[in-house]
């Protein structure tokens, strides 16, 4: 029996490859700057807040950023810090 070849559904492979390139944005503001406001992030990547509070829940619960401090009235986002040993 021949496997039938899967076809990509290309919209769903475009969403896929926006969402990587836009957390890609945050991680790398993240890095270059530091920990930062969802205020700041928002101007520094050009994603509205509310798709970028979205990428920032999903790459909490990915590991990926971590809650650094709540300042004045807005929580700080960061890199989470590699332990060293």
């Amino acid at each position: 029996m021949a496997e039938e070849k899967k076809k990509i559904d290309k919209e769903k492979l475009k969403i896929i490859q926006d969402r990587n390139k836009e957390r890609g944005l945050i991680l790398r503001e993240l890095k270059e700057k530091g920990p930062s406001t969802l205020d700041k992030l928002s101007e520094a990547t050009g994603l509205d807040k509310e798709k970028l509070f979205k990428h920032i829940v999903a790459l909490r619960q990915l590991g990926k950023i971590t809650f650094v401090e709540k300042k004045e009235d807005e929580f700080m986002y960061g890199l989470p810090e590699v332990a060293t040993e």
